[in-house]
């Protein structure tokens, strides 16, 4: 009888505690199902975060993009001449204008010495700009002679300045060929009037010297002057 009592009293506790372990069982498998519902959330979501930056940076990209080609454009057919110096004085990069004054195809012009465009009378001043403007680090100016063209000199005007951010230097280039063959012929101009003044100047003092000379004739002869001087 009591051996009967005894295997009740464990049977009862073993099925206790296997419904105990099928609770926590079921506890459990309810826990990984929020925690997975809220993984897979959290993956959704970020996934559409990374949709979104990546949308901003082919936005982004694009007007870059479009930047770059109108600053290029900006550059390239500018009516100034834009030159990019290394510190040795080597082209690195010019745009259209530039490449026109010097009279060679860019491509040709790159990763060559720019005093050899300069012509022989400008190159000591030249050497004096680029020196002064590497030491004072600030914005220097000077005109030039080109020897792009032997039978019609090239005049330009160039403002060159120290990078701040790369070690190179920056020109600006600026053809006042045209202004100077005005100058030029304006100088002739006032040349060749001067000369004229002196020669009249000259005919006039002469003239002055003759009538003084009649007048004191005149007068030894016994007669009056005949010019007011």
């Amino acid at each position: 009888m009591k051996t009967q009592e005894i295997d009740k009293s464990e049977a009862q506790k073993l099925r206790h505690q296997a419904e105990e372990q099928l609770l926590k069982r079921k506890l459990t498998n309810s826990f990984d199902k929020v925690d997975n519902l809220k993984l897979i959330h959290e993956l959704q979501v970020h996934q559409i975060e990374l949709e979104m930056q990546n949308e901003e940076l082919v936005k982004s990209h694009a007007l870059a993009e479009a930047a770059m080609e109108k600053y290029t454009d900006l550059y390239d057919f500018a009516p100034s001449g834009y030159l990019t110096l290394s510190v040795d004085g080597d082209i690195t990069d010019l745009n259209f204008a530039a490449a026109t004054m010097l009279n060679k195809d860019r491509s040709h012009l790159k990763n060559t010495r720019f005093a050899l465009s300069v012509s022989h009378e400008s190159l000591e001043v030249f050497n004096a700009f680029f020196e002064e403007c590497f030491r004072s680090k600030i914005k220097q100016s000077c005109e030039l002679v080109l020897k792009s063209n032997p039978e019609k000199p090239t005049y330009v005007h160039i403002d060159g300045h120290v990078s701040q951010i790369v070690d190179s230097f920056h020109i600006t280039m600026f053809d006042i060929s045209t202004q100077k063959a005005m100058e030029i012929e304006l100088k002739k101009a006032l040349d060749h009037y001067e000369g004229l003044n002196r020669y009249f100047m000259d005919r006039e003092m002469r003239m002055i010297d003759l009538k003084k000379e009649i007048n004191e004739l005149l007068i030894k002869s016994g007669c009056e002057k005949e010019y007011l001087i």
